[in-house]
């Protein structure tokens, strides 16, 4: 599949390298010039057992790319998982200023990618957006919101909670004891299953829900 990770702090990072292990085409979206050359120099700008490694490797191979350019990042992919940081604002609740303004740029995007056949959008072609960030329920509706007034192109929603350890976020990842997905249509859910079945052939289990029990 062809993924956009939004963010390549520790979780972006982190997934969008091990998704490109498993053979799909990840490319990673940041702001920050200074870590998108550090990556495509083969560095992490973090410190996780492993990474660097498979980033050199899946980088090499032409798996997984790194870029501040968004328009070529959003305009291919299938998914896009929106990793940027939720900082805790001056009240100690999650500052969403980072999600919605990705939620933004996505809906750009959207709207600028070709989708029309026929004189009909097809559904077919349309984006799954994905929240992997850490986040409050009822945030997937206000990203979908977000998104909606800027396009009238047909998108997807879903949320993917991280449960990554410092230290050992590659092998959480590689070796998860279990996946938890929510979303609003069989597609969506069937799509997620696919990507994420190498991770648990050792028979740890996928759970599907609706967005706000995954929230």
């Amino acid at each position: 599949m062809r993924i956009t990770m939004v963010g390549t702090g520790y979780v972006g990072l982190v997934t969008g390298t091990c998704f490109a292990n498993t053979g799909n085409d990840v490319t990673c979206l940041d702001v920050d010039p200074r870590k998108i050359d550090l990556l495509n120099d083969g560095h992490s700008p973090i410190y996780e057992p492993g990474l660097d490694e498979l980033i050199v490797r899946n980088h090499k191979a032409g798996r997984l790319t790194f870029t501040t350019d968004k328009p070529s990042a959003y305009i291919d992919a299938e998914i896009v998982f929106i990793c940027v940081g939720t900082p805790s604002d001056e009240h100690g609740c999650a500052d969403l200023k980072y999600v919605l303004a990705a939620a933004r740029d996505i809906g750009d995007a959207i709207e600028q990618s070709p989708g029309d056949t026929g004189g009909k959008t097809d559904e077919r072609r349309a984006k799954i957006v994905v929240i992997k960030s850490t986040v409050p329920v009822g945030t997937n509706a206000k990203v979908k919101a977000e998104i909606a007034s800027r396009t009238s192109k047909p998108f997807f929603m879903a949320s993917n909670p991280e449960f990554l350890k410092e230290g050992a976020a590659v092998n959480d990842f590689n070796k998860p004891d279990r996946v938890v997905i929510g979303c609003a249509d069989e597609g969506t859910g069937n799509r997620l299953r696919d990507l994420y079945d190498p991770f648990v052939r050792q028979g740890n289990p996928i759970f599907v829900m609706d967005i706000p029990s995954a929230e």
